[in-house]
């Protein structure tokens, strides 16, 4: 497990999105649990190793946006907000998004967020 501090630059979604990634030696399709611009938090059970490069393609169910990027396991394991429980998977930073594919994850966000919002205030 790697410990990582949680000084985070972008605004983060908790999502549940279909993600098919590559590394060099296999295809794999998991859940992104956790959006932001920066990158997606991947729920797995058998994460791949830290610095690890993939390829990931996803699709954002708001605007039917189809996001390829590329990225790099910057860290694994996460802990469920609000408890001590380890979730397993992976944090992968984008390293490779083009701008349109950044507005359309930004704009997904604050549709979400916005969504989440007005929910909570009912």
């Amino acid at each position: 497990m790697s410990c990582r501090s949680d000084h985070r630059q972008d605004p983060r979604l908790d999502v549940h999105i279909r993600v098919d990634y590559a590394s060099r030696d296999m295809f794999i399709s998991n859940y992104v649990t956790n959006l932001s611009t920066g990158g997606v938090f991947i729920q797995t059970e058998n994460p791949l190793p830290i610095q690890s490069e993939i390829q990931l393609i996803f699709t954002l169910s708001e605007n039917d946006t189809v996001i390829q990027a590329k990225g790099r396991v910057v860290w694994t394991y996460d802990i469920k907000k609000g408890t001590s429980r380890i979730i397993p998977g992976m944090g992968v930073k984008f390293t490779d998004l083009s701008p349109e594919q950044k507005t359309a994850i930004q704009n997904c966000i604050r549709k979400l967020s916005a969504d989440t919002e007005a929910f909570s205030h009912k």
